[in-house]
């Protein structure tokens, strides 16, 4: 740990004193869970676009697929003291990050700089962040117009300042589309938000139980921060199924094996859910669980949180109470439903959401005219 304290304070240092080349564009990432929605665009700039590149991590285990390495900088800075301390002194022109609540966590803004937010979920503004999360940042690269209706609901009601609003589009959708697989389509894939009101917390057990009973194949898919925030439920369900034949845990980062393996997804107010429905013609089973609200003031707004929308318009919904009562033939009656929804995916998306298959590029392209 006191090494760790060293080399992060050395790097803030270096940091600190890099020339103006260095300074014009800047990434931060806290981990390889944000790192996996910046590096298409940061290899974009590198490779392809010949943009030098400053990218700020809080994670050793960080990797970018670089090849034109001499125009990028790769900065390990903790999450600690150093981090706080770099933010406040480091001037860079235009700095690109993922993490909401500048100014009102660990990282302050510095006076000279520009900071603009890019989502690494599909997920409205209002209801699953803070209140306040996005209101210090200079512009947002918005994955739909429902961003851009609720920021500008947001500024207008509160007198906030403008912010630089782009019509982006969402990476992640990119590349799942471009690594898109044919799959076994033999499995049910569980992919879980996290916190108390996750699927993981309330009824994940009962869910595996039933759908093993049924014969279905199961693969569950937990969020990354569930290991950290759920630790004890989930430990408790992955030991007592780990051992059965119908039963698998996936933990690739990558979700697009899973995904592709799968005839459908259960989920609870995962994004993933837009991912699925994107990707695949596949049905989407919503597990009711109680909404995720980090935000007691979203209804403040009056545009709705798209997650709240879209559940029914994409998938069919599974009450708790439900799961145990649930026999082959209405899980079937379910899929049938949900199927039948599959058919307007393309209306649902082109009203929803920009870019669908160029974003990179796009984003891209709007990050050369801020720099």
């Amino acid at each position: 740990m006191l090494n760790d304290f060293f080399e992060t304070w050395k790097n803030v240092n270096y940091s600190i004193n890099l020339s103006n080349d260095w300074k014009k564009l800047a990434f931060y990432s806290e981990g390889p869970w944000i790192t996996k929605h910046l590096s298409p665009l940061i290899k974009e700039l590198v490779d392809y676009r010949n943009i030098k590149v400053t990218f700020l991590s809080s994670s050793k285990e960080d990797n970018l697929q670089i090849k034109n390495k001499e125009n990028i900088k790769k900065i390990y800075i903790g999450d600690k003291s150093a981090r706080t301390y770099l933010f406040r002194k480091l001037s860079i022109n235009t700095m690109i990050m993922s993490t909401p609540s500048l100014q009102s966590m660990q990282l302050k803004r510095e006076k000279n700089s520009k900071y603009f937010y890019i989502h690494h979920s599909p997920m409205s503004t209002h209801m699953i962040y803070e209140e306040n999360a996005f209101d210090n940042f200079d512009g947002i690269f918005c994955v739909g117009p429902y961003h851009i209706k609720e920021t500008r609901e947001r500024e207008k009601k509160y007198s906030l300042k403008e912010k630089k609003l782009f019509e982006s589009g969402y990476c992640n959708f990119d590349e799942l589309i471009d690594s898109k697989k044919m799959g076994n389509n033999d499995e049910i894939l569980i992919a879980s938000s996290w916190g108390k009101n996750s699927i993981v917390n309330t009824c994940l057990n009962e869910l595996v139980s039933k759908l093993i009973n049924l014969n279905f194949k199961v693969t569950l898919r937990p969020h990354s921060m569930s290991f950290k925030n759920d630790k004890k439920n989930l430990n408790n369900i992955i030991k007592n199924y780990k051992n059965m034949d119908n039963f698998k845990l996936d933990l690739n980062p990558d979700s697009t094996e899973s995904i592709s393996n799968s005839k459908f997804l259960i989920t609870d107010w995962s994004g993933i859910a837009f991912e699925y429905y994107i990707v695949n013609n596949k049905p989407i089973l919503f597990v009711n669980t109680p909404p995720k609200v980090n935000n007691k003031n979203y209804t403040n707004l009056t545009e709705k949180p798209i997650e709240i929308t879209m559940r029914e318009e994409i998938g069919e919904i599974i009450n708790i109470e439900e799961i145990n009562k649930l026999d082959k033939q209405n899980f079937d009656k379910k899929i049938i439903l949900a199927s039948k929804k599959v058919i307007e995916n393309n209306k649902f998306i082109s009203k929803n959401f920009y870019n669908i298959g160029k974003s990179v590029k796009v984003i891209c392209d709007q990050i050369e005219e801020l720099i």
